[in-house]
């Protein structure tokens, strides 16, 4: 313990210190002052101590606190070693010869310190903090499906697809959630973004369209397609797709929307597959789409 002040050994009839400094005293252990009291009193009624000073002691205090040294000896031992306490009053030798107990220099064996303890929660807190850090980093950058891609998932026939959403044979895309596509019944769906009322019940494998609703930005899932346009728009950051995946000119995506390999088997099971991707053509402008739903280029939807 650093106070700031040198210790006086062998002081007689020390003066009694001041009230506030009799309080810093009082701060310590009981331990330690029996040790230690008598003379550290005298030293601060001689030497008044500054604002520094206090202020070290106090920090010493809550050091004796954290970290004891002095451990009181049984008291059979104390009353066989008065004799031997009394000269040490008059003749200080070896501290851990004296009356007021042994200076422990560490902890038993098997046991651990006050400070080790509290390093050791703090290191597990810090360690904990990390991990749940790390976890939340990795769940945030992980792709938003994650469920059952590079499969195969089985949708029912085109029969089942209509009666579970009868709107699929008036353009707008079938939403199957356990895969996060669209199935896009593309004649369709030309006709509608042209302003048409479609009806298409049995196209085959090579009129079906499975978009992944992956945002090619961030990620982000995309929302079905608006009615103010028939246009996907993604909630975050606004990039705009026609009714085929192709991208527009609004938002930050450079690409149009992924897309997913769809067949029709023998016994009529639309099937898709998730581990078969194609990426979606970059943005190159205008001219360079596939399909022109005849709304201007820079258009998107106007719902809220």
């Amino acid at each position: 313990m650093s106070t700031g002040i040198v210790p006086v050994h062998g002081a007689s009839n020390p003066a009694r210190p001041a009230w506030g400094d009799r309080l810093l005293i009082r701060l310590y252990p009981a331990a330690w002052r029996d040790r230690y009291g008598a003379e550290f009193a005298a030293l601060l009624s001689e030497r008044r101590p500054g604002w520094l000073h206090r202020l070290d002691i106090v920090r010493g205090a809550v050091d004796a606190r954290l970290h004891p040294e002095v451990v009181r000896r049984p008291p059979a031992l104390a009353r066989a070693t008065a004799s031997a306490a009394a000269a040490a009053l008059i003749a200080p030798s070896d501290a851990r010869s004296s009356a007021y107990g042994l200076v422990a220099e560490s902890p038993p064996l098997g046991e651990i310190s006050r400070r080790g303890f509290l390093r050791r929660v703090m290191g597990v807190g810090v360690a904990l903090l990390g991990l749940e850090f790390f976890g939340g980093t990795l769940n945030f950058l992980w792709p938003q499906i994650r469920e059952g891609l590079g499969a195969e998932f089985r949708l029912g026939t085109l029969q089942d697809i209509l009666a579970a959403q009868p709107t699929f044979a008036n353009g707008w895309p079938y939403v199957y959630n356990p895969a996060r596509i669209f199935l896009v019944n593309v004649p369709a769906a030309r006709e509608l973004a042209l302003g048409g009322q479609p009806h298409v019940t049995d196209p085959d494998a090579a009129q079906l369209l499975a978009l992944w609703r992956r945002c090619p930005h961030l990620g982000c899932l995309v929302p079905e397609p608006c009615e103010s346009v028939t246009r996907y728009r993604c909630r975050c950051h606004g990039s705009t797709y026609n009714i085929l995946g192709e991208k527009l000119e609004k938002g930050p995506a450079e690409r149009g929307m992924d897309r997913f390999a769809v067949r029709i088997d023998d016994d009529g099971m639309v099937v898709v597959d998730t581990s078969l991707i194609t990426q979606g053509a970059p943005n190159r402008g205008q001219r360079a789409l596939e399909f022109d739903d005849g709304h201007p280029w820079t258009a998107t939807c106007t719902e809220a």
